[in-house]
């Protein structure tokens, strides 16, 4: 217990160093993640190490790493000054709610905690393109909260933007901008306007461009000797450098690249290692790198075919000792992660206007008024109308991705791989190891081939939601060992975090305590609980657990509404009422037909409900577990955990409705259907795991 605890402490120790930012500007300098490597490797490999490894940050190697890199982030930021220019924005009218006339980007290597930042952002890359700038604020809404008007966003707004900072070269050359048609503007050198291309001296110079964005045909280039000047190792910076400054920066900057790479290196092969199997291994890179290639030149349409083909992996030879959690995430997260992260590559330090008025704007908006303006409590609204949780997952996003929303996609495809994890767990119990497989991949296949695929990344709250769930699923599992009951508390906290985030799910978060039943407990043992010897079966802590957090998740939720309104209340100000599927004052023929209606949706995963054959899936699990409830023979032996968690999953299903986002309500009920389906196709076909096992006892 005490190694899972310090394990923790170095993981947050890790991420504080690979994040904070760094005044270096260089391939691995923090936060914002606006650069590819840096994007791909801090914010996607990094966070599936320490999911699938998370043993390494108990070595000294990784301490020394981490400590090191630490050590040079803070030295970085108190001896030298910050690399890039100040850029700053002046719309023509104020963009938020008690927001000051300068907006912030999501950088944190700006002031952004001023009311009325001096810099919006700090410029270390030339932008190339309208969404390359960092002008995510245009998506906010005007300081009365109504809809953006035309001359707020582009194409019609008239924005001005500013940029300062000083310019040391070691030897004279040539300076130059180049624009779009949308910027106009002048550049002044040391005080005075210039024409560019501008021959610069030796020294230290400053540098202020004064710029007039229209339109949405933008850029701003910046060239040193016909070269980026970005990548050219002129030194530009925000403040005039010391002598003591200029001494080292030629050699400095290589610094927090080389320990990112040696740390993560370490790492990537330290989790190699730890799984042994050439084949696994050879599977896992090849696969990996088939995927990657395959959404980086097909057509999205045609991508997303290879996820199905990941369910080749049940047919390699695997070594006993991973048939397991971990042999599941070598041979269908690896790839499955590729999958998500090279699709993610065009959305990296880029910004996106999105459509007013939608829930996935207004998280955005709400996202940005908790971290960037400080609102942490109260969330962005005293009420919670749109769901709650989700508006500060989508800022801390912001907060480590910059303005790309990419961080969305990434933080989706981990939750949609905990529920296929789970699925993998399910199965495993019941029928073996690569029945298990299949499972895994046709949780991620049904999404990835059906009408949900459009939601990852897309920003709305359902994917976080059930991904947390799942986590809590594998918590709950996990709590069962003796050694390990504190997950027991991890599976409440994520339960309720996860009901934050989808107050609709509510009934789930206490349908996680399902795991406490052992997964080899079959349906039938539920109809005699005695006689089966069922009350033994369970782990009572377990239970404790995730029931005892979410009741505490729903006493704070209430606490916080009573704080803002006065009435203590978890569903006080929510939608509640108006998607309730039975009202009192409609026809009970009216309330039916709208339960049924509903029901559809969610179980053919389209809104209006229509047959779908990526959704067999989703309807044959459904009516599996309703016909082993039933007592149909050769489904009754099914694991009971799972036929109960699906019930809780569906339950909310009958007492609110959903609308708008087709597949949206479905995303949670994916892994489970797809494991019990797995499951009745093994049962059949005669490769029941776990009846074989009772047979033989």
């Amino acid at each position: 217990m005490r190694a899972a605890r310090a394990t923790w402490v170095w993981a947050l120790a890790a991420a504080a160093a690979l994040l904070y930012p760094d005044h270096i500007a260089g391939a691995f300098d923090g936060v914002p993640l606006d650069r590819v490597a840096e994007a791909l490797i801090v914010g996607g490999l990094v966070p599936a190490l320490w999911w699938f490894y998370p043993s390494f940050l108990a070595t000294r190697r990784a301490r020394v790493c981490i400590l090191t890199l630490a050590a040079w982030r803070i030295a970085s930021s108190l001896l030298f000054v910050q690399d890039g220019w100040c850029v700053q924005f002046v719309p023509a009218r104020p963009f938020a709610k008690d927001a000051g006339h300068v907006p912030h980007a999501w950088d944190l290597r700006a002031d952004w905690r001023s009311f009325e930042p001096a810099c919006s952002a700090i410029m270390t890359r030339s932008y190339h393109a309208f969404e390359d700038f960092p002008a995510w604020f245009f998506n906010l809404p005007p300081p009365n909260e109504s809809w953006p008007q035309a001359i707020d966003i582009p194409p019609g707004a008239t924005t001005p933007m500013y940029v300062r900072g000083y310019l040391t070269p070691a030897t004279g050359g040539t300076l130059d901008f180049e624009g779009a048609s949308g910027v106009t503007g002048t550049v002044s050198l040391d005080g005075r306007v210039t024409p560019w291309p501008m021959h610069v001296d030796a020294g230290t110079h400053t540098i202020a461009a004064d710029a007039v964005l229209k339109y949405n045909k933008w850029a701003l280039i910046t060239k040193w000797n016909g070269r980026d000047l970005w990548s050219s190792g002129v030194t530009a910076t925000v403040e005039r450098p010391s002598p003591i400054d200029m001494l080292v920066r030629p050699w400095i900057g290589l610094i927090p690249t080389l320990l990112t790479v040696a740390f993560v290196g370490s790492w990537v092969v330290a989790a190699a290692s730890a799984v042994g199997s050439p084949m696994t291994i050879a599977w896992a890179a090849a696969s990996a790198a088939t995927i990657a290639t395959v959404v980086s030149a097909a057509p999205p349409e045609a991508a997303r075919w290879v996820i199905p083909a990941i369910a080749l992996a049940a047919f390699l030879p695997v070594p006993p000792r991973l048939q397991n959690i971990a042999g599941a995430y070598a041979l269908v997260g690896v790839p499955w992660l590729a999958f998500v992260l090279a699709g993610g590559i065009p959305l990296i330090g880029k910004f996106i206007l999105y459509e007013f008025g939608n829930d996935y704007w207004m998280y955005q908006r709400y996202g940005y008024r908790i971290v960037m303006q400080g609102y942490w409590l109260e969330g962005g609204s005293p009420l919670f109308y749109f769901q709650p949780l989700y508006r500060w997952i989508t800022g801390l996003l912001h907060l480590v991705f910059g303005d790309s929303s990419v961080g969305e996609r990434f933080w989706d495809g981990m939750c949609l791989l905990a529920g296929a994890l789970v699925s993998f767990r399910i199965v495993r119990s019941f029928a073996g190891f690569r029945w298990a497989i299949v499972a895994a991949v046709l949780s991620l296949s049904v999404f990835a081939l059906g009408t949900a695929r459009y939601l990852m990344g897309f920003g709305l709250s359902e994917i976080s939601s059930a991904g947390l769930f799942y986590m809590a699923a594998l918590c709950a599992m996990r709590s069962r060992a003796p050694h390990a009951r504190v997950c027991a508390i991890g599976a409440g906290v994520l339960a309720t975090l996860a009901f934050y985030t989808r107050l609709n799910n509510g009934i789930m978060s206490f349908g996680v305590a399902c795991f406490a039943l052992s997964l080899t407990v079959p349906v039938r043992a539920l109809a005699s609980p005695w006689r089966s010897g069922l009350w033994r079966r369970i782990s009572w802590w377990t239970v404790a657990g995730v029931w005892g957090g979410v009741a505490c998740g729903l006493i704070a939720f209430a606490w916080r509404t009573w704080h803002y309104t006065g009435v203590f209340s978890v569903l006080h100000g929510t939608s509640g009422s108006l998607l309730a599927i039975f009202k009192p004052d409609s026809p009970m023929r009216a309330n039916f037909d709208r339960l049924f209606t509903n029901l559809a949706s969610v179980l053919t995963v389209n809104d209006p409900p229509r047959f779908d054959v990526y959704a067999l899936p989703v309807m044959t699990g459904a009516l599996v577990a309703v016909l082993s409830l039933a007592g149909v023979a050769k489904l009754r032996d099914l694991p009971a955990a799972a036929v109960l968690f699906f019930a809780s999953a569906i339950a909310a299903q009958f007492v609110v409705a959903g609308s708008a986002y087709p597949g949206r309500f479905s995303i949670h009920l994916l892994p489970v259907t797809s494991a019990l389906t797995v499951c009745a196709v093994a049962r059949i076909a005669g490769a029941s795991k776990g009846l074989r096992d009772r047979k033989s006892r």
